[in-house]
């Protein structure tokens, strides 16, 4: 997997952890060898002192001394005492005149001591240590007076270690400390690699900095991104918003992030997804009055766990605003079609009333013809005020009349620019294909009495659409099937009207009621609650 330039985290990890034993062997040697040689030479003192405290006081070196007994058997003794005591090296017994009685080396034994620190102990000095280059090389030693039976002084003795032996044992306790720091070298390496091993697991097998680099990668590509991306975790936190998302709610990203979404967007129902665990899509957000914006709201899953969710906004102002300017030219297209026919229609009328000498007549029926129409369309236009739902009914209105069918708009219908109930394209959907089936049901009926009853009543608490026809009446066989798409009486390749009007509905959380009667008619109302409407909370 590609990486940037720079070591990996196995050997930084590696690297770093010889620096720390390193270092840390090296000041723990330190330390210990200082505690340690100090306790050591604390330790030492005392054994040397204790000893020769001990010996000066044996009958057997002041009988040797006073001469009552002989230099062999003092060597004996002192052989045997000093191989079978590991702390002492040497044991030296000498008289006033500082001659040797008895020397580890028993050459020296005649000989004169060569060292001057046992002059305070001839003087009657308390036993003491001293460091000193004697006849056998450097040592560290402790003095003691040797006295006979009246307290007087008769001698010293001597009982040290040789510097050597010391210099063994700080180099024992170096080697030991460094065999204890290799150890840990190599256990520290192994875990340096373990983790480093379970840090790129973590981080999908990518080493930190190829990971973040990657990471900031997408973070700028979710901020390039038109759609706007808002994420909550599952204590209802925002764990992340793009830039786009934050223009759209007018939100400082630095100031929300962490917080709760109540606190920052109290209308949101984001956080039903944790509840329910179900997606949502195509929710329209009208929280947000000047554009118009759709979402789609996922959970999130961890280990199989719901950990959050997850809203993308798209802005569909412009693209909403084209599609209502291109559905109110269709319509009124269709309503200019309409009333072509219709005219030409009516020119027929009026040529055939000319041609029968029949002027009068034919005054009357353009003044009665105008007066009508003129009327409904006025009617239609003073009470719907979204041109695309106008130019809808007008269309219709002159369709049904060259079919020989009457439709009415409730004169206490109303429905104003830019409502907030649902969007231009919606109204023309479902009332489009009701009214579309009711023209085409009533076209084949041989009834006298076709008529289309259209109400479109809106407040600020509901929204009610109905359109009612007295055609024949739906077939009780398709009353439970007759939203689904392929559902149809008219032949193959129809049935998707209201399918259609089924999914608007659905998609803007409202409701349908059908009531139809075999000869008499039927019934369609469409009603929108404020409380259901999820996009007020958005």
């Amino acid at each position: 997997m590609p990486t940037p330039s720079g070591a990996s985290i196995r050997s930084q990890l590696t690297r770093m952890n010889l620096i720390v034993v390193i270092v840390s062997i090296v000041l723990s040697t330190a330390g210990t060898l200082y505690f340690t040689l100090k306790s050591s030479q604390e330790s030492l003192d005392n054994t040397l002192l204790n000893s020769a405290a001990l010996l000066s006081r044996m009958d057997l070196l002041q009988e040797t001394l006073e001469g009552t007994a002989s230099t062999q058997e003092l060597a004996e003794f002192l052989d045997a005492a000093t191989h079978q005591t590991r702390d002492i090296d040497l044991i030296l017994v000498g008289d006033l005149q500082s001659n040797l009685l008895y020397a580890p080396s028993h050459d020296l034994v005649g000989t004169a001591y060569s060292g001057n620190a046992q002059d305070d102990a001839l003087a009657g000095a308390a036993p003491y240590t001293s460091d000193e280059t004697g006849p056998m090389g450097s040592e560290h030693s402790a003095y003691a007076p040797i006295r006979n039976d009246q307290g007087e002084v008769i001698g010293f003795l001597i009982v040290g270690v040789y510097f050597r032996s010391m210099a063994k044992l700080t180099l024992h306790t170096v080697l030991t400390l460094s065999v204890v720091g290799l150890a840990a070298v190599v256990v520290g390496s192994t875990l340096a690699l373990r983790l480093s091993r379970r840090i790129k697991h973590s981080l999908m097998g990518y080493e930190p900095d190829a990971f973040v680099h990657r990471f900031h990668q997408r973070e700028d590509i979710m901020d390039a991104l038109e759609e706007g991306i808002m994420a909550i975790d599952r204590d209802k936190k925002l764990i992340f918003l793009n830039t786009a998302a934050a223009e759209m709610f007018s939100l400082n990203r630095e100031e929300v992030l962490g917080q709760p979404l109540s606190q920052f967007y109290p209308r949101s129902t984001l956080d039903r997804i944790l509840r329910t665990g179900k997606p949502e899509y195509n929710v329209s957000i009208t929280s947000l009055k000047h554009v118009r914006v759709l979402a789609d709201r996922l959970p999130l899953y961890e280990d199989g766990k719901l950990n959050g969710a997850v809203s993308i906004f798209r802005n569909r102002t412009e693209l909403t605003r084209m599609a209502d300017d291109l559905t109110g030219v269709r319509h009124m297209v269709d309503a200019m079609r309409a009333y072509t026919h219709e005219f030409l229609n009516k020119l027929h009328v009026i040529l055939g009333l000319l041609q029968i000498g029949e002027p009068e007549k034919a005054q009357q029926y353009i003044m009665d013809t105008t007066q009508i129409h003129r009327e409904a369309v006025n009617r239609i236009m003073n009470q719907l005020h979204e041109p695309s739902v106008a130019a809808l009914l007008v269309g219709k209105t002159s369709r049904a009349n060259e079919l020989g069918i009457r439709l009415t708009l409730d004169r206490e219908s109303s429905l104003q620019e830019d409502s907030d109930w649902l969007p231009p394209d919606a109204y023309v959907t479902i009332l489009g294909n009701l009214i579309e089936n009711a023209i085409e049901v009533l076209n084949q009926s041989r009834s006298t009495n076709k008529e289309i009853f259209v109400s479109i009543r809106e407040n600020a608490d509901s929204l009610l659409l109905c359109v009612e026809d007295t055609g024949p009446g739906i077939p009780a066989v398709l009353r439970r099937t007759m939203f689904q798409r392929g559902t149809s009486t008219k032949g193959r390749n129809r049935g998707t009207g209201l399918s259609l009007v089924q999914g608007v509905v659905d998609a803007y959380h409202g409701e349908i009621r059908v009531e139809s009667e075999s000869g008499v008619g039927t019934s369609f109302f469409i009603s929108f609650c404020r409380e259901e409407l999820p996009a007020d909370k958005e």
